[in-house]
């Protein structure tokens, strides 16, 4: 007899998600960071570190993150943000999903939101 596959947890999916779509993600202590490139805004093109606190990603990929951590140099014009779970030097931004539409790849979804979270920073 064959045994089932172990489900993964959040945490352990997101990050073979982020890595299967080459975003290098990696775990740093309670926060999973990956790289991203904006296509608009003022880092269009250039490679942008984020993250993810991996209390958010219990429900990962049924549901989504609500923070986005960006390290103190990526600003908005308007943002809800905090330094909860945060290292120095980073803080986390609510930024809402929306409807979470399972018909697209999760992970396609999330990074697609996060690029155009960037789209907007100043």
């Amino acid at each position: 007899m064959t045994a089932a596959p172990i489900p993964m947890d959040g945490v352990a999916r997101f990050v073979a998600d982020l890595e299967e779509e080459g975003h290098e993600p990696a775990v740093c202590g309670d926060v999973v960071r990956y790289y991203l490139v904006p296509a608009t805004g003022v880092r269009a093109g250039q490679k942008v570190i984020t993250g993810v606190s991996s209390i958010e990603l219990q429900g990962w990929p049924m549901t989504p993150p609500h923070w986005i951590h960006l390290e103190d140099e990526v600003n908005f014009v308007q943002t809800n943000m905090d330094t909860q779970d945060c290292p120095g030097g980073w803080r986390r931004h609510s930024r809402d999903t929306g409807l979470w539409d399972m018909t697209r790849k999760p992970v396609h979804l999330w990074v697609a939101h996060v690029r155009g979270v960037l789209g907007q920073a100043i």
